[in-house]
Order: structure tokens, then C-alpha cells, then sequence
């Protein structure tokens, strides 16, 4: 799931992240997870790092080659219990 770049900093995400989180509670899930490049490799993507930890994931897993060697993948998660 993603929020195209014009409905950025609007609160979008937060909502999606929240009917998420709610859906998966509701389904008797204990955790999420996340992946997305590791911080520090691109601006972008060190905001929707940040995006990951302010909704109070943390990381977990570092994949160094799993996309390839220029996109690291970092994996968060988040228990929900």
C-alpha cells in the first residue's frame, strides 16, 4: 500500500495505517511488518522511514542484497497486542 506523493503530509496515510492496524487486530493478528529501503539511501524513502517509526514501528531486519545491492531492505515491525 502507498499514498501518491501530492496527498503526502495530508493524513492519508496515518487513516490507511490506522484501518490496517484495526483489520488486522480484528483478524487475531499479533504483529505487523513493514519493508522498505534502508535509511539514509534516499530522501524519499528516509521519510517513509521516519512515517514507519512515528506510527511506532521498529526495526527489526536488514536484507543488504535482497532487492539488490543500491536498495537495502530495511523490515519493521510492530507488535499489535
Amino acid at each position: 500500500m502507498g499514498v501518491l506523493k501530492e496527498y503526502h503530509r495530508h493524513g492519508v496515510g496515518r487513516k490507511l495505517f490506522e484501518a490496517a492496524k484495526t483489520s488486522a487486530l480484528a483478524s487475531g493478528y499479533s504483529f505487523m511488518q513493514v519493508k522498505t529501503v534502508q535509511m539514509g539511501r534516499y530522501e524519499e524513502y528516509d521519510r517513509t522511514n521516519q512515517f514507519y517509526i512515528n506510527m511506532g514501528f521498529k526495526e527489526f531486519e536488514l536484507f543488504p542484497t535482497l532487492w539488490d545491492e543500491c536498495n537495502p531492505c530495511q523490515i519493521y515491525v510492530m507488535a499489535l497486542r
